[in-house]
């Protein structure tokens, strides 16, 4: 019986084992889950539900096992924040605590690194309006897992990045424009030039030296030309290269905001150019081969026939007070011999306290109250008492097609469009002027009938303004096809020689953008079960 003591122990034993493997490795596996989660929500997450899912998923995909090892880490941090700067991204957000080899640290690598493949697929921050943007649900996808997946299968970094790049040589030639700014910041930038009357051509001033080396810097004037304090040739030729880029009117004189614009800092360009490879990054993955481009900041429109630019004209935005929202939208149809229907917005703000001040303003300016019947006296508002009404227009308000009609003899309808369209102009004189941002919000085009033209099909070329003008009536006709339309805010481009462009921020879209960028930085340190640890 002693005997089989040991016997009976070694199987009560075994069978002890046998059930408890299963059991430990339940609890391990829970055990890590539990710390899996706990890592991803200490995370520094710009947006913890799709990221913490990535996270998850691509971490359930492994088990739970981690994914970088200490040394390798720290040179894949290094090497994607070095990547972020070159790409307008602060490589401040990708700085992580030095958390050691354990699931934290490794979780706060994966985190590191997939904000980065995210804030350069679609953007670091909301494509808000407000901030130029399109509205803040329209970036694409982001397959952060994948790109997770990739860097941890061992693929090169800078293959992963290039991926994640958009593929616009708009976006390509803007980053290659960031590097020349840096470069000029870290050489010392360019001089301030003195403030003083203005700049002509053919004076002598002291100024004129500074003029030279602020141009050489910026790459408007020849090196060899640094010398002379006369205002010759050359350097008026310079100065109105620097005024075309900048959209001043290019008159050889540096006035008040040609000297503006020369006393921007090199820092300065260097993050407005950082801010429109922001929005770039927002934009779709194409643009399709057929589209209309407006630029609302540059006050400039391209149609694209075919992947090539077939037209391009100026166009008029809206102003300060009624800014030209950014948008993707598209348009299929256009109406000849359009009629305006005032927007109750302006019949309160502008025309009532005209008319408060001139009762006959409706028929000078063949506006129709449409309540009653059209022609009759009261649609013209006689005996309206106009100083007796409030604050708002108690009318609806029309003005029928004709030669003073504010719409011109076109109007471009949109898509969903908050009201905004394209139209014609009854003030063409507004084209000749560097600054167009003068609408209520609409666009304003230079050369509606050739658009028209050239949307509407090969049958319509050379004929549209004649047709318009032998029929008087009211008509919409549908385009050829319906073109996606962009309506986009860049302050900063390069065109195809590399030459950098610059404009006002009209709407203080750069200004806010920029805060946002700030506001969406990741913490740089962050304490870590219990520890504080040092910046890597």
């Amino acid at each position: 019986m002693l005997s089989s003591r040991p016997l009976l122990f070694s199987l009560t034993m075994g069978l002890a084992v046998l059930g408890w493997e299963p059991a430990v490795q339940a609890q391990s596996a829970a055990e890590t889950q539990r710390r899996l989660d706990a890592a991803i929500a200490a995370a520094p997450l710009a947006e913890p539900t799709p990221e913490g899912k990535a996270l998850r998923d691509f971490y359930r995909g492994r088990q739970g096992q981690a994914a970088w090892t200490g040394a390798a880490a720290e040179t894949l941090l290094r090497d994607t924040r070095a990547l972020a700067a070159a790409q307008g991204l602060d490589p401040a957000t990708y700085a992580l605590p030095n958390a050691g080899n354990d699931l934290d640290g490794d979780v706060l690598v994966s985190a590191a690194l997939l904000r980065f493949g995210r804030d350069l697929s679609i953007g670091a921050v909301l494509p808000a309006r407000n901030v130029g943007g399109f509205g803040a649900e329209t970036r694409g996808d982001f397959d952060g897992v994948r790109f997770l997946r990739a860097l941890a299968e061992g693929k090169p970094l800078a293959e992963q990045t290039e991926t994640a790049t958009p593929h616009y040589v708009g976006y390509a030639r803007l980053r290659e424009g960031l590097e020349k700014a840096r470069a000029i910041a870290a050489a010392g930038g360019w001089p301030t030039l003195p403030a003083g009357d203005k700049l002509a051509p053919g004076e002598t001033d002291e100024r004129v030296p500074v003029l030279r080396r602020r141009l050489i810097a910026s790459g408007d004037l020849a090196a060899d030309l640094a010398e002379g304090a006369t205002y010759d040739g050359p350097l008026v030729e310079g100065v109105k290269r620097f005024q075309l880029r900048h959209g001043l009117d290019p008159d050889g004189v540096v006035g008040g905001r040609t000297l503006a614009h020369l006393n921007v800092p090199a820092e300065s360009r260097a993050r407005q150019i950082a801010v429109n490879l922001e929005r770039w990054r927002w934009m779709p993955r194409s643009f399709g081969r057929h589209h209309i481009a407006v630029n609302i900041a540059a006050q400039q429109m391209e149609v694209v026939e075919d992947g090539n630019v077939a037209m391009t004209m100026r166009v008029v935005v809206g102003d300060i007070k009624h800014p030209t929202p950014s948008m993707n939208t598209t348009m299929s149809s256009v109406v000849l011999n359009p009629a305006w229907r005032v927007p109750t917005s302006i019949a309160n703000k502008e025309i009532l306290p005209k008319l408060r001040k001139d009762p006959n303003y409706l028929a000078t300016s063949n506006l129709q109250i449409v309540d009653y019947p059209e022609g009759s006296p009261v649609s013209a508002g006689d005996g309206v008492d106009w100083n007796a009404i409030g604050k708002k227009f108690p009318y609806r308000l029309r003005q029928p097609p004709g030669p003073d009609n504010a719409l011109g003899q076109l109007k471009f309808n949109l898509t969903d469009s908050d009201d905004i369209y394209m139209h014609d102009t009854n003030n063409r004189k507004v084209f000749g002027r560097s600054y167009r941002a003068l609408s209520h919000g609409c666009v304003r085009l230079e050369r509606p009938v050739e658009l028209g033209e050239l949307l509407l099909g090969a049958r319509w070329q050379g004929r549209l303004a004649d047709n318009i003008a032998a029929n008087k009536s009211t008509r919409t006709l549908m385009l050829e096809r319906t073109v996606p339309v962009y309506m986009m805010y860049w302050t900063a481009w390069a065109d195809e020689n590399g030459i950098l462009h610059f404009r006002d921020d009209l709407y203080g879209h750069d200004r806010r953008l920029t805060t946002a960028l700030d506001r969406a930085r990741a913490p740089a340190t962050r304490p870590l079960s219990g520890r504080t640890a040092g910046t890597s």
